[in-house]
């Protein structure tokens, strides 16, 4: 029942965001809209594509995570200004997809199983260009005016959920959270799209 949650959470984010989408239109953010619409795609298409199918639905939520990283990189790198950062986060992309093609062959099926080392990779990856958008807001004006940033509140949100999830995913193996893990990422989903709607709403197309 919890996994029908998720797509209207999703669903009303994008939403809010297309309300909102002249602060954003014509900026790099604006691509965020076509993520969350992909991302509104896989949270229906996976349960449909059980129930009906009778198919396992792992390798969709694989390579969401493939998604998730080519677009990440590409929204930080446009708002980063160290040529640096930029190519330790392209490296870091490329590596992803050597990766994943080694996980799929050695460790984690990519087609009948849920590639948990993934979701830490692109975990640690979010974790690393969130915190280096914010050391450089933190030295220049950008702070100064980060509530009225879309970004800010994208990272926020992305920076708490994937600290509550990468703990989880790392020791999953060796501990049964099934139950509490539910309602823990459903906790962190509305932690994750509530900061999203609040950055549609509260941020200011100038300093998007």
């Amino acid at each position: 029942m919890l996994h029908y949650i998720y797509p209207v959470l999703i669903f009303s984010t994008l939403l809010v965001g297309i309300f909102h989408r002249e602060k954003i239109k014509g900026k790099v953010i604006f691509s965020l809209l076509y993520f969350l619409l992909f991302s509104c795609f896989v949270e229906v298409s996976g349960p449909l594509i059980i129930e009906f199918l009778d198919l396992k639905s792992f390798f969709l939520y694989n390579t969401y995570f493939l998604v998730s990283i080519l677009f990440y990189n590409y929204l930080f790198k446009a708002y980063l200004n160290s040529e640096k950062i930029k190519k330790i986060l392209n490296g870091l992309t490329v590596g992803y997809i050597f990766f994943i093609i080694l996980n799929h062959f050695f460790i984690q099926d990519y087609y009948h199983t849920f590639q948990s080392n993934s979701a830490i990779y692109v975990g640690v990856f979010v974790i690393i260009a969130v915190g280096a958008y914010y050391l450089e807001s933190l030295n220049s004006d950008k702070v100064l005016y980060a509530k009225k940033s879309m970004l800010f509140w994208v990272s926020l949100g992305l920076l708490l959920f994937q600290v509550g999830t990468i703990p989880i995913d790392v020791f999953a193996e060796f501990f049964n959270f099934s139950g509490i893990y539910d309602y823990i990422l459903l906790t962190l989903n509305f932690i994750l799209y509530g900061c999203m709607m609040i950055g549609f709403m509260m941020s200011e197309r100038a300093y998007n």
